[in-house]
């Protein structure tokens, strides 16, 4: 008698419906523009300030997030296959809840690329989009044995796109050879996100000083890379895909369009936790707090230019939770109001910040 098997829809099923979506209820817009905190004097922020809680306050504890989870993924998927044929189902859906967990948080500490994220070119290394088939299937006849001979794999053939595949073929043809590819593919990520998170760790502790021109440079590169983040979602991730597809079937980066959905709102709360202040009545502390786009504009005096940001972050924010589905027209009203906020970025609060934003390969139409 054959062993059970689970089949791909069942899978799909614990790749992505069984994901909550992780966001906290959006804020209304009126909320979003009031000031920080009532009667409480905002500090004036220098670059060195933005620069230390950018990287000491938030791609660090992010980056070590990232690393746990991958760090957690490999023997998951080891403990699948090593499994009786009794607890197969049990562990492979163990081993999709933490590839899922894995995903959202690369997805968030990726939403804006910077230092060792771009250096390293992380994004190729583990999330190579699409990847491909025929490379997947040569790397996994390869047999490597260990991280070391995965380095001589290219990007299309490892990284997050094999691992949704590998496990979503585990649950209708179980295959020893690429389970223990798979265990091979997903200590890859956790190497790679363990370099990150050490590279962020050591900027996190960096002296940033305000007369160095390292210091103005990273303040620029933050607000152009934030604008190439914001733009990969709204065009590469969410407009392209359905205009691409004309008559056919929609390519979302992701392994199904549910999944797909969940990284999206990810990636998003990245982009917005950057931009502005969750926390209504905290002030961010200087060279201790993350300093989001919002503070920033405050601490210089631009109040009312940061009321407007922190309003069109927030109908951004509602467009982006209310997502249910990835139907066309809720992906151009969510674009639409990612749209505007590119705008009023590129139009009033980079120019108030004397910087210049640069042409992203990110850019859409």
């Amino acid at each position: 008698m054959n062993p059970p098997t689970m089949h791909v829809p069942a899978v799909k099923r614990l790749l992505s419906a069984i994901a909550p979506v992780l966001l906290a209820i959006a804020p209304t817009p009126s909320a979003q523009a009031q000031d920080m905190a009532p009667n409480v004097a905002i500090p004036f922020y220098t670059s060195a300030h933005a620069a230390q809680g950018v990287y000491g306050s938030w791609y660090a504890p992010q980056s070590e997030r990232f690393k746990a989870a991958a760090l957690a993924l490999a023997p998951a998927i080891e403990r699948y296959c090593a499994a009786p044929q009794q607890d197969k189902a049990a562990q492979l859906m163990a081993a999709a809840e933490q590839l899922r967990t894995t995903i959202l948080a690369w997805e968030t500490v990726s939403a804006v690329s910077l230092g060792p994220l771009i250096e390293r070119r992380s994004a190729r290394n583990i999330d190579f989009q699409p990847f491909r088939l025929t490379s997947l299937q040569k790397a996994i006849q390869s047999a490597p044995a260990d991280t070391r001979a995965l380095e001589r794999i290219g990007g299309p053939a490892k990284g997050f796109g094999a691992l949704e595949h590998l496990l979503a073929q585990q649950a209708n043809k179980p295959d020893a050879t690429s389970c223990r590819y798979a265990v091979v593919a997903a200590q890859g990520v956790a190497q790679e996100a363990e370099a990150i998170a050490a590279d962020f760790q050591s900027l996190g502790k960096t002296h940033w000083s305000e007369e160095a021109e390292a210091t103005t440079e990273t303040m620029a590169e933050f607000i152009n890379q934030w604008v190439g983040g914001l733009e990969r979602l709204r065009w590469q991730r969410l407009e392209k895909p359905v205009k691409s597809a004309g008559r056919k079937p929609i390519i979302w980066h992701r392994a199904d369009a549910a999944s797909t959905l969940n990284a999206l709102q990810a990636q998003w709360q990245g982009l917005r936790q950057l931009a502005v202040v969750l926390d209504r009545q905290q002030i961010p502390q200087p060279g201790t707090d993350l300093v989001p786009i919002e503070a920033y504009l405050r601490g210089r005096g631009l109040k009312e230019l940061a009321d407007e940001w922190a309003q069109t972050v927030g109908q951004a924010n509602q467009a982006m939770t209310g997502l249910r589905d990835l139907s066309p027209a809720n992906v151009s009203q969510a674009s639409a109001s990612l749209k505007k906020l590119k705008k009023l970025m590129e139009t009033q609060v980079a120019p108030a910040l004397e910087i210049n934003i640069g042409f992203s390969d990110a850019d859409g139409d």
